[in-house]
């Protein structure tokens, strides 16, 4: 599972990569990329390896991002066994917690689209303002940083290695997930519901859409990173949770 996890990990910040002003960082002790996109997500640390001098490793990050704000991903293969600590001392502050999720994607299990359902991938800027809208409204983020995030995955481009997808009611986009395809592994990321449309099995519905389409194109297992409250969502379409992951920031 840690492989796994740091797989998909390093896959999702590489891919950053195309955005403005992006760099990697990996200097064999920390992997992860610095953009110029003002949103936390898009830059951080996503794989941490540290040597003799831990301390001394992570103030060199920080000078790495040159005052902006990054988060920094605390993972089961994380050295050294006190980064926590470590971060926090440099002035890091905890923002969340969650919990990686894995699943062999042919024993997943299915259950029909709810009535009135309609899901597409976005496939051109539109459709991708759609997602990033209800992405900012579902997990409560400043309206006006919608362009930002639908302007940095149209920079990404449709082909590739990012999928998105959103569920339609009638003419009504309420629901979204995404795709990142490393080979025979799959990240689910970025599952939002509308709080208008809760309950009723369209969060389900579309990461299945998404496990279909990445099972079409070669992937064999995927993980996501779900909150408590998502963990029962994803348990009854077959994931299991393997690996506690927490998050840290420097603002």
């Amino acid at each position: 599972m840690a492989v796994l996890i740091e797989t998909i990990f390093r896959e999702c910040f590489r891919s950053f990569a195309a955005l403005p002003g992006a760099s990697l960082i990996d200097d064999g002790e920390v992997f992860g990329t610095r953009t110029d996109v003002p949103v936390l997500f898009f830059n951080g640390i996503a794989i941490t390896r540290l040597g003799a001098d831990p301390d001394a490793a992570i103030q060199r990050t920080i000078a790495l991002f040159d005052g902006h704000p990054f988060r920094w991903w605390l993972l089961p293969s994380n050295e050294p066994a006190d980064l926590e600590t470590r971060l926090q001392t440099h002035g890091f502050k905890h923002v969340y917690d969650a919990g990686e999720m894995w699943l062999g994607i042919d024993t997943f299990v299915e259950a029909p689209i709810p009535s009135g359902l309609r899901i597409e991938p976005a496939t051109d800027a539109a459709q991708l303002d759609s997602w990033a809208a209800i992405i900012m409204s579902a997990f409560e983020r400043p309206a006006g940083e919608a362009a930002i995030w639908a302007g940095a995955y149209e920079r990404m481009g449709f082909d590739g290695p990012w999928f998105h997808f959103v569920a339609y009611e009638g003419r009504v986009p309420v629901a979204t997930t995404s795709v990142l395809l490393a080979g025979e592994l799959a990240g689910i990321y970025h599952v939002a519901t509308m709080s208008t449309a809760r309950g009723r099995g369209i969060g389900a519905a579309i990461t299945r859409a998404a496990l279909r389409f990445a099972f079409d194109r070669g992937a064999r297992e995927a993980v996501l990173q779900s909150s408590e409250m998502g963990e029962g969502v994803y348990r009854s379409i077959g994931f299991m949770r393997r690996a506690p992951l927490r998050l840290y920031a420097k603002m």
